[in-house]
C-alpha cells in the first residue's frame, strides 16, 4: 500500500504543476487557447525593457546601499547575477524585437516564463535573506521598499501570465518571511502580514487582468470569422440583391461597382471604374435645385467632401427621359493611421416606395375634402412655433375661422355646394396666407391659421382684416352664387399664452366674442378674462379710493453715519395694507399706479404726509422721497413741493429727493431744468440704484447731484467678490471727487458695514441698521438710537 501511495503522488505531480501552469486556460480549446497565450507572452515581452531597466536600476542601488554590510560579498555576487540576467535579457528582446509577432504559443513558453520569474524574484528573495538581519534602520527601510516594489511591479508585469506572476509572488514572499522570521522585532510579523496582503491582491489582480484579456483576444478571433461570414455574404449580396454596391478610393474615384450598379447606371464596368461616383451618377437635369427634398449632384460633392458616413441620402436621376429617386447610403473609410482611405457604400432604387410615403404622409396631415392642413399638422408646427419662440423669441399667433351662413348653404345647395364652397375658401384662404403660415381645417366649416410674423398682433390683425374683406364677396358655385361672411378669434404669443392647448382655447374664446359682437370680424383675446387680469383691474379700482379711504400708509427705514453711527436720514416707504385684498407689494401697485397716472396724486400725499410726519424730528435728520418719472415730468411737481414744505414749516435741506437712472434716459424737455428748480429750492437730490442697467457716467457730467446710492446688488457678496469691491471702491471714489455723499443699500452683516466704512462709505442703510417701520416704531427707534455707536449695536 506504502508503494501505491508513493506511485500516485508521483503521477499527480506533473499533474498540478500543469494544471499552475494552465491558470486562466480552463473551459478553451487547445488552438483557442494557443492564441491566448501568445497574445500573453507577447504582452510581458513588449514590457521586457522596463522590467530589465528596474532590475538593473534596484540592483545598481543595492550594491551602493549595503556597500558596509557585513553580508555585502554575497550581496554583490547576487546583484552581479541580476545585473547580468539585465543585459542578457535586454540583448536578447533587442535581437528578436524585428521578428514577426507568433500567432501560437504551446505551454513551454509558460513554463519558461515561470522559471525565469521565479529565478529572478529568486535573487531577490536571497538579498532580503543575507541582508535584513544584519542591516540598519535606513537599510532595512530601502530593503522593505525594495521587496514591496519589485513584488508589485514583477507581479503586474507579469499579470498577463499568472503562473509568472504567482511565482514571482511567492519567492518574494519567501525570502521576506525567512528574513523577517530571523529578525525578533515584532515589527516584522505586522510586515510579513501586509506583504501578504499586497501579494493576494496581486495575484488577484493577475488573474482578472488575465481572464480579460482573454476575453479581447476570444472577440478578436470572433470577429474575424464573422469577417469572413459577412464578405461571404456581401458576395451573395452583389450577386442577387436589388440593391447595389459602390465604393471610392481617397479621390472619389469608383474603384469598385458591383454589377448590379453597372446595370443600375445602363453601362459596362470599364466605364466606371476610375470615373469620380459624383459624375457616374446620371442626375436629373434641373439645374441647382432639388426636386422633393433630394439633392443635387453639388450637395453630393460637398458631402463626400466631408469625409464623413451618411445613410438614406436621397438624389433625383434620369435615364432614357424618365425620372427616378435613388437613396445613397455610403461609410467612410479610414486606415488606423487616420487617413481616409475612401467610401464603402450601397445604393438602391426607391422612387415606388417615396412616392407612397409621400402620399401617406400627405394623407396623414391634410383634410381629403380642400387639400389643407388638419389638425395633426396644425399641431405639429403649433409645437414647432412654439420651440423656435422658447429658442429665438419669434412671436406668433393662432387665427380661428368659422364661416357665417353656411348652413344655410348647405341647406339651399345641399351638401355638394357646400363641400365645393369649402374647397374654395381654402383656396382662397391660401392665397391670402404667408408662405409660412400654416392653413388647416378643423372640421365643418371652421379653420385655423398659424400665423409667423415679426410683427406680432399688428400683423395678425391685418390678415384678419384682409380674410374678413374677401370672404364677404359673393362665391359663384356650380348651383349658384352664395354670400357668407367670417368671425376670427385672435390669440398670440407670448402675450395669450406660450402653450398649444393654451393659445387654440383662447383663440377660442376671443372667436366666441367676435360671433357674440354681430358676426363677420375679428377679436383678439382679452386677458381681463384671466384672474390676473381680474386682480389688476380691483387693484386699479381700489387704489382710486385708497387715499379717501387712508388705507395707504407710510414706513421708515433709518440710514446712519458711516462714522459716527448715528441716524442721519430715513427713506419714506410706502405701504397698502388693503381691508380685503391685505397687504399688497408696492411692486404689483406702483405699476398699476404709473400706467393709469394715479401716481402723481398718490406721490403728491406721499411728499406732504414725509414732510409731516418728519417736521418733529430732529434737526440733523432729513427724510428721503422715491420719485417716480411720471410724476417728476409732472407740471405740478414743484408747487407741490414747495406747498407741502409751506405747510409743515419744514426746511428744504432736510428734505431728499431720490430718483433712479431710468428716468435720466427719458429724453422729453425740461429733466434738467426741473432739477435745477430743485435745487433752487435747497433740496437734496439723490441718484439712487446706481450701477444698475443703465449707469452711464454723462449723467454725472450733465446733472448736479447730492448723494449717490449704491444698489444693494454690489454690496451683497462684498465681503467675497473681489469684482463687487472694486466696483463700490470706484463709484465712492468718483462721488468724492465730484463732492457727493455716498449710501450703501441692504447692508446686513458687520462685515459689509466695517468694509464699506474702510472705503470711507458715507451712509449705511440695511437690514444691519433697521428694517422699514411704522412711525411710532421708527420714532421710538429714533429716540433709542440717539447717539448710539452702530459698530457697538452690531
Amino acid at each position: 500500500m506504502i508503494k501505491l501511495r508513493r506511485f500516485s503522488t508521483v503521477a499527480q505531480s506533473p499533474n498540478l504543476i500543469n494544471a499552475f501552469l494552465r491558470l486562466g486556460e480552463q473551459g478553451k480549446d487547445e488552438q483557442e487557447i494557443s492564441r491566448i497565450r501568445a497574445v500573453r507572452l507577447a504582452t510581458v515581452w513588449n514590457n521586457t525593457p522596463w522590467m530589465m531597466a528596474a532590475n538593473l536600476g534596484n540592483a545598481i542601488l543595492t550594491i551602493i546601499v549595503f556597500s558596509a554590510h557585513p553580508a555585502s560579498l554575497i550581496i554583490n555576487v547576487i546583484c552581479g547575477l541580476l545585473i547580468a540576467i539585465a543585459f542578457h535579457t535586454s540583448l536578447s528582446w533587442w535581437r528578436g524585437r524585428e521578428n514577426p509577432v507568433r500567432l501560437n504559443a504551446s505551454i513551454r513558453g509558460t513554463r519558461n516564463a515561470t522559471i525565469y520569474a521565479a529565478l529572478l524574484s529568486g535573487l531577490w528573495a536571497m538579498i532580503d535573506i543575507v541582508s535584513f538581519a544584519d542591516a540598519t534602520a535606513s537599510q532595512k527601510q530601502v530593503v522593505i521598499a525594495l521587496t514591496v516594489g519589485m513584488t508589485a511591479g514583477g507581479g503586474f508585469a507579469l499579470a498577463t501570465i499568472p503562473a509568472a506572476a504567482i511565482a514571482f509572488c511567492f519567492m518574494m514572499g519567501l525570502g521576506a518571511a525567512i528574513s523577517l522570521m530571523l529578525t525578533p522585532d515584532m515589527i516584522g510579523l505586522y510586515l510579513f502580514g501586509l506583504f501578504v496582503i499586497y501579494s493576494a491582491i496581486i495575484i488577484r489582480a493577475s488573474l482578472a487582468l488575465c481572464k480579460s484579456l482573454t476575453e479581447r483576444v476570444r472577440a478578436k478571433m470572433a470577429a474575424l470569422e464573422q469577417r469572413d461570414v459577412i464578405n461571404l455574404l456581401l458576395n451573395d449580396f452583389e450577386e442577387n440583391a436589388a440593391d447595389w454596391l459602390w465604393g471610392t478610393d481617397a479621390d472619389m474615384r469608383i474603384e469598385h461597382a458591383s454589377p448590379r450598379f453597372c446595370e443600375q447606371l445602363q453601362v459596362p464596368d470599364t466605364l466606371v471604374l476610375g470615373k469620380p461616383i459624383f459624375d457616374a451618377l446620371p442626375f436629373a437635369k434641373i439645374g441647382n435645385k432639388s426636386i422633393d427634398g433630394t439633392e443635387t449632384r453639388e450637395d453630393l460633392q460637398r458631402r463626400l467632401c466631408l469625409k464623413q458616413s451618411f445613410r438614406d441620402m436621397d438624389i433625383c436621376v434620369e435615364q432614357a427621359g424618365e425620372l427616378a429617386i435613388w437613396s445613397l447610403t455610403a461609410k467612410a473609410v479610414f486606415e488606423p493611421s487616420g487617413a481616409f482611405t475612401g467610401y464603402r457604400g450601397v445604393g438602391r432604387d426607391v422612387t415606388a416606395s417615396r412616392e407612397a410615403r409621400l402620399r401617406i404622409e400627405h394623407l396623414a396631415r391634410h383634410d381629403p375634402l380642400t387639400d389643407a392642413g388638419n389638425r395633426v399638422l396644425l399641431g405639429e408646427d403649433l409645437t414647432r412655433a412654439i420651440a423656435r419662440h422658447e429658442r429665438f423669441g419669434d412671436p406668433f399667433s393662432v387665427l380661428l375661422l368659422d364661416l357665417d351662413r353656411f348652413k344655410q348653404v348647405n341647406d339651399t345647395h345641399g351638401h355638394g355646394g357646400g363641400d365645393e364652397l369649402l374647397r374654395e375658401v381654402a383656396r382662397m384662404l391660401n392665397t391670402l396666407c404667408d408662405e409660412t403660415d400654416t392653413l388647416a381645417r378643423l372640421g365643418g366649416d371652421e379653420f385655423a391659421i398659424l400665423h409667423m410674423s415679426t410683427e406680432g398682433p399688428q400683423s395678425s390683425g391685418h390678415l384678419a382684416a384682409r380674410i374678413i374683406e374677401r370672404l364677404q364677396r359673393p362665391f359663384t358655385l356650380a348651383s349658384g352664387t352664395v354670400q357668407i361672411g367670417v368671425s376670427i378669434g385672435i390669440a398670440c404669443a407670448p402675450i395669450d399664452g406660450t402653450g398649444g392647448d393654451q393659445l387654440l382655447r383662447n383663440a377660442d374664446l376671443a372667436l366666441y366674442r367676435a360671433k357674440s359682437d354681430g358676426r363677420n370680424r375679428f377679436h383678439f383675446f382679452d386677458t381681463s378674462l384671466d384672474a390676473s387680469a381680474r386682480r389688476r383691474n380691483q387693484i386699479e379700482h381700489e387704489l382710486r379710493l385708497a387715499l379717501t379711504n387712508d388705507t395707504l400708509t407710510l414706513n421708515f427705514q433709518p440710514l446712519v453715519s458711516a462714522e459716527s453711527g448715528k441716524i442721519v436720514c430715513a427713506e419714506a416707504l410706502l405701504r397698502w395694507n388693503h381691508t380685503t385684498l391685505g397687504p399688497i407689494s408696492p411692486a404689483e401697485f406702483i405699476p398699476i399706479a404709473e400706467e393709469t397716472g394715479l401716481i402723481t396724486g398718490i406721490g403728491a400725499w406721499v411728499v406732504n404726509q414725509a414732510c409731516k410726519l418728519a417736521t418733529d424730528w430732529p434737526e440733523d435728520v432729513r427724510v428721503a422721497v422715491n420719485l417716480s418719472p411720471r410724476q417728476f415730468l409732472s407740471a405740478g411737481l414743484l408747487p407741490m413741493i414747495e406747498n407741502s414744505l409751506r405747510q409743515n414749516s419744514m426746511a428744504p435741506k432736510r428734505l431728499e429727493l431720490e430718483m433712479t437712472e431710468s428716468l435720466l434716459m427719458n429724453s422729453a424737455p425740461g429733466v434738467e431744468e426741473t432739477l435745477k428748480a430743485l435745487r433752487d429750492l435747497g433740496l437734496r437730490i439723490a441718484l439712487d440704484d446706481f450701477g444698475t442697467g443703465f449707469s452711464s457716467l454723462s449723467y454725472l457730467r450733465h446733472y448736479r447731484f447730492d448723494k449717490l446710492k449704491i444698489d444693494q446688488s454690489f454690496i451683497s457678496d462684498l465681503e467675497t467678490n473681489v469684482d463687487s469691491r472694486a466696483i463700490v471702491s470706484s463709484v465712492i471714489n468718483l462721488a468724492k471727487e465730484l463732492h457727493m455723499s455716498v449710501a450703501a443699500e441692504g447692508i446686513e452683516t458687520p462685515g459689509q458695514f466695517e468694509l464699506l466704512k474702510q472705503l470711507r462709505c458715507t451712509e449705511i442703510q440695511g437690514y444691519l441698521v433697521g428694517r422699514p417701520m411704522p412711525i411710532d416704531q421708527f420714532e421710538a427707534y429714533l429716540a433709542a438710537e440717539s447717539g448710539v455707536d452702530i459698530r457697538l449695536s452690531a
